[in-house]
C-alpha cells in the first residue's frame, strides 16, 4: 500500500467568470520512506498539489488516499485528526514571533492538551534533534534563517507525524544553509522513517536529497520516476530545461558559453565517479584530431552518487561525430542530444 496515492486529481479555481485549471489529471504514488520531490517553475501548480495532499485545498476532481484513507470521505473532525500525522514546513518558517524556540515547538502539543511539562520535555528532545539545544530561549528575531527553519522542523515533528510536507522550505536560504537543512531532512527521513514530500523549483534540491521526483508543468504531470534515471535520461522538455538551467551543485564549474554557435551538433554527456577517472574528452580530441567545444561542465551529488555532466559541441562532419559518440558510449558515458 502506498503512503500517498493521488488518482486523477484536478483543481480548478473560479473567480467571477474566470476559470483557471491549476492541476489537471495528476497521478502519483509516494511509497513509505520516500523522499519524494515535486518540481516545477513558478505557477506550475506544485504548491497547489502539496496543499491538496493534506486537503488544505480540496481537489475539484480525483482522489487523495493517505495511508489507506480517502481524504475526501473524511468528516471535518476526522480530517483534523488525519492532518496531525501530516506535518508541513514553509519557506517563511511561520514561527510565532512572541514565543521563544521551546514554546514554539511546544505549541502544537499544548493545543492537543498535553501537560506543559510534558510538552516542554518533548520540545527539548526535538531541539537536540535539530542541533539547537542552546537556542531554547531564543526568539525568532534572534535566530538566523537556517536556525528558524530548524525550529520550524522541530515544531513539525512535535506530534510524531508519518509524513512531512516541505513547501519551498529552503528557497529563502543561502546555498550552504540549504545543504544543511537538506541534510537534516534526510537524517529525519532515515532515522525516524518519516516520508518526506519536497516542493521546489530547484533541481539541485531534488538531486541532493530525493529518491523520486514528479515534474509539473502548467498543471500537468510531464515526467515522473527515479531522480537518477531522470538526471541521466530526461524525457520531457521541462525536465531537460530544469537540469540544464540549474547552476548549483556540490562542486560546480561553468564555462562561459561561446557567444555564437552556428555549426556542430550539441550533446550532453553524463558521467559518474567511476567513469571520471580517465580524461575522456581530452583523449577523444587527441584520438580524432578534431576540436570539441565544452559549452558547460558541472559536477553534483545525485541521490548520494557523484555525478557530472557536460554540454559538448561536436564537429560538423557526421562520420567523425558518430565515431566520437561511439567512443564516449564505449567508456560508459550517457549521451543525449541537446536542442538550442
Amino acid at each position: 500500500m502506498s503512503e500517498i496515492e493521488v488518482r486523477h486529481l484536478s483543481k480548478t479555481f473560479t473567480q467571477k467568470d474566470l476559470k483557471v485549471d491549476a492541476l489537471s489529471d495528476i497521478n502519483i504514488n509516494i511509497e513509505k520512506g520516500d523522499v519524494y520531490g515535486i518540481i516545477g517553475m513558478s505557477g506550475a501548480g506544485k504548491s497547489t498539489l502539496v496543499r491538496c495532499l493534506n486537503y488544505l485545498e480540496r481537489p475539484t476532481d480525483g482522489q487523495v488516499i493517505v495511508r489507506g484513507q480517502e481524504m475526501g470521505e473524511l468528516s471535518e473532525k476526522e480530517l483534523r485528526e488525519a492532518r496531525m500525522k501530516i506535518a508541513m514546513i514553509f519557506q517563511s518558517f511561520n514561527l510565532l514571533q512572541q514565543k521563544n524556540s521551546i514554546d514554539n515547538i511546544s505549541f502544537p502539543l499544548r493545543i492537543q492538551g498535553r501537560p506543559k511539562k510534558e510538552a516542554r520535555e518533548r520540545a527539548k528532545e526535538l531541539l537536540k534533534t535539530v542541533g539547537l539545544s542552546d537556542k531554547a530561549k531564543s526568539y525568532p528575531s534572534q535566530l538566523s534563517g537556517g536556525q528558524q527553519q530548524r525550529v520550524a522542523i522541530a515544531r513539525a515533528l512535535a506530534c510524531d507525524p508519518d509524513i512531512l510536507l516541505c513547501d519551498e522550505a529552503t528557497s529563502a536560504l543561502d546555498p550552504q544553509t540549504t545543504d544543511q537543512i537538506l541534510d537534516l531532512i534526510r537524517q529525519i527521513n532515515e532515522e525516524l522513517g518519516i516520508t518526506v514530500v519536497i516542493i521546489t523549483h530547484q533541481m539541485s534540491v531534488i538531486q541532493k536529497v530525493c529518491n523520486r521526483v514528479a515534474i509539473i508543468e502548467n498543471g500537468h504531470l510531464v515526467e515522473e520516476g527515479k531522480v537518477v534515471d531522470i538526471f541521466n535520461h530526461p524525457k520531457s522538455r521541462a525536465a531537460r530545461e530544469l537540469i540544464l538551467r540549474d547552476a548549483h551543485g556540490d562542486n560546480h564549474a561553468f564555462m562561459d558559453p561561446v557567444e555564437e554557435i552556428t555549426e556542430g551538433k550539441k550533446i550532453r554527456i553524463v558521467f559518474t565517479a567511476n567513469s571520471a577517472f580517465e580524461p575522456v574528452v581530452s583523449n577523444m580530441i587527441l584520438k580524432f584530431g578534431q576540436p570539441v567545444n565544452i559549452l558547460k561542465a558541472n559536477t553534483k551529488n545525485v541521490g548520494g552518487v557523484a555525478k557530472g555532466d557536460m554540454i559538448l559541441q561536436l564537429p560538423v562532419d557526421r562520420k567523425t561525430r558518430l565515431e566520437m559518440e561511439d567512443y564516449l558510449k564505449e567508456r560508459g558515458l550517457e549521451i543525449e542530444e541537446v536542442e538550442d
